[in-house]
């Protein structure tokens, strides 16, 4: 769950109590423009020192759960493909990932993929790969290393 999500929940449950934007505001220790701000999807980091205890006046929690099935292979596939001839396929990702062997002339779009792609989407990709080849996820996180030094990728993330 993003942040912007947790504040739209955040305004749902305050007009289900009824109150104003100031009296929960109030209530949980804040200013009236932080709750704005965050609930309007304006803040960019709220801090779970303050979150927390927001949630709590709403009869809110905050939880660590799955997301729901995201399609990573498929979406690090199609963002890969924006700028290049050659497509990339979500057979080939897989075939990749769970062998560590970039198919030839495939660099470019695994490069964009581990530099630009959204980390939860790769982590995803690298998840659903894992599923389907049946390779352990540890060998796939070393391929992404060894490709990550191999293309001098400008994300160090997966070293």
């Amino acid at each position: 769950m993003q942040l912007y999500e947790i504040g739209q929940a955040v305004a749902k449950r305050r007009v289900e109590l009824d109150l104003t934007q100031a009296q929960l505001a109030k209530l949980a220790g804040l200013s009236r423009f932080t709750v704005n701000q965050f609930e309007s999807g304006k803040v960019k980091d709220l801090g779970i020192n303050k979150l927390i205890p927001l949630l709590s006046v709403l009869g809110l929690e905050l939880a660590a759960t799955p997301r729901p099935e995201q399609r990573g292979l498929y979406k690090a596939a199609v963002s890969a493909n924006v700028s290049y001839k050659g497509e990339l396929t979500e057979r080939l990702l897989t075939h990749a990932l769970a062998t560590g062997q970039i198919p030839e002339g495939y660099e470019s779009q695994i490069s964009v993929i581990l530099d630009e792609v959204p980390v939860p989407v790769v982590v995803k990709a690298v998840e659903e790969a894992s599923r389907h080849s049946g390779i352990p996820l540890r060998q796939i996180w070393k391929n992404l290393a060894a490709w990550s030094k191999d293309l001098h990728l400008y994300r160090g993330v997966w070293v």
